[in-house]
């Protein structure tokens, strides 16, 4: 998810930027008592603040547009955004918070803040960022954030929110373009509601117990560029309208129960940098196809029911892949030699298939590769030339049959064509050579 924290501050921006135009009409006096009111509430149901950010800083002898966290809009000076995000606080939301009538940005973010949303929130209706992730709030999600009309980012993740999505939450919510709820105890299907807030550009529902079927209606978000629906209870199969999303850069639906063939309307998805499948029940073979994708930096595709040969457009095109697992995957036939065109490798993990023969001494290509399993197969012959993987810290070819010997490093002396090779890899932390034909 390296393109969140981007979407992020341009988002925010674009909330916040209208407020700082520089006014040109005379000054009056402004009273920002019900602001300075609401924001002295909160910080009373403080009942941690071990950087003493708010006791020093949050002083009513002080404009409350100085308060450390706290912005105001430049023409009239009311409080337009919080920002309380890794402060260390703990406690609760007052009802108070709702008298911020002119607040557009709320943001609480990894803290300690917990017990319920006080209904009092749903009076902001400006507000087009709200950010409560990674705090203990806990109870049903509100059926009242359908009160923000103007709402553009949501995230609640990293909580201990209960129960089922609200199914009629998202109808009030047109302008919605990024939604965060992963890491809760949530459960139920996906809202078909959700699936028509047509400006949705991220969908983050990980680590849930959501169920169900994956609904036709995903077609419908086509402006998605990341879809998270990793380590829940999903299962049938992915509709073939995921083909729908062109914008697509990140698809991580591992850990689910999805079954039946990898859809090749993948092939559509031409902009995808990321896509995880892995943890499913996914079978028959990996489409040709996948080689259409040349935008794959993470291709995960590891313990499945497939069979079949690994495509050879996964070595021959995609050339940006820095991270290629696809273990425990029932996977048969020979490592080809194109897998040295994958330049870009950090991390490749092909253990616990059927591939047999040689691994070939394009490997040696591999110069930025720093994991390297490829063990319980059926692999033969010498093991290869690494002299030049001098970023390896996991070497692990155990469970094959690789001949040949090994230098001793008590006698120093050498036997073979590999040990010299070892000692080169100064970063190695993990050597596995075990369950072969070595002496």
């Amino acid at each position: 998810m390296g393109n969140v924290p981007r979407f992020i501050l341009a988002l925010t921006m674009a909330v916040l930027l209208p407020y700082f135009v520089v006014s040109v009409s005379t000054k009056t006096k402004i009273d920002t008592s019900i602001d300075q009111s609401a924001l002295q509430a909160l910080k009373a149901h403080v009942v941690s603040d071990p950087q003493k950010i708010l006791k020093t800083n949050w002083s009513i002898t002080t404009s409350v547009c100085n308060w450390v966290g706290v912005t105001c809009g430049s023409r009239h000076q009311r409080v337009i955004a919080v920002n309380l995000s890794n402060m260390l606080l703990t406690g609760t939301l007052p009802p108070q918070i709702g008298n911020l009538s002119f607040l557009t940005s709320l943001n609480l973010m990894n803290n300690s803040f917990h017990g319920s949303v006080p209904i009092q929130l749903a009076n902001l209706h400006r507000l087009k960022f709200i950010e409560l992730g990674e705090n203990y709030f806990y109870e049903e999600i509100p059926s009242w954030f359908d009160s923000f009309p103007k709402l553009q980012y949501l995230s609640l993740s990293a909580n201990k929110f209960t129960g089922q999505i609200p199914s009629d939450m998202f109808e009030r919510l047109p302008k919605l373009q990024s939604l965060n709820l992963g890491m809760n105890n949530l459960s139920g299907k996906i809202p078909i509601d959700l699936l028509k807030c047509k400006e949705l550009q991220f969908l983050n529902l990980e680590s849930n117990r959501l169920e169900g079927i994956l609904p036709k209606e995903i077609g419908n978000l086509t402006m998605l560029r990341s879809l998270h629906l990793d380590n829940n209870r999903i299962e049938g199969e992915i509709p073939h309208q995921i083909g729908n999303l062109l914008n697509l850069e990140q698809l991580t639906i591992s850990g689910n129960m999805l079954a039946g063939a990898i859809p090749f309307q993948f092939q559509n998805l031409l902009n995808l940098e990321q896509l995880n499948i892995s943890f499913n029940l996914f079978r028959e073979f990996i489409p040709s196809t996948i080689g259409n994708l040349t935008r794959l930096t993470i291709l995960s595709i590891s313990a499945n029911y497939l069979s079949g040969e690994i495509p050879s457009d996964i070595f021959e095109r995609l050339s940006k892949l820095q991270d290629l697992d696809l273990s425990s995957s029932w996977f048969r036939g020979i490592l080809p030699k194109e897998i040295g065109n994958l330049t870009m490798l950090r991390s490749l993990d092909l253990s616990s298939n059927d591939i047999e023969g040689v691994i070939p001494h394009q490997i040696e290509y591999l110069l930025h590769l720093e994991q390297l399993s490829i063990s319980s197969n059926g692999l033969k012959g010498l093991l290869p030339s690494i002299t030049n993987l001098t970023r390896l810290r996991i070497l692990d070819l155990s469970y094959n049959f690789l001949t040949g010997t090994i230098y001793n490093f008590f006698t120093h002396i050498f036997y073979c064509v590999i040990p010299h090779q070892i000692g080169n890899l100064t970063h190695l932390r993990i050597l596995d050579l075990s369950h072969n034909s070595l002496t």
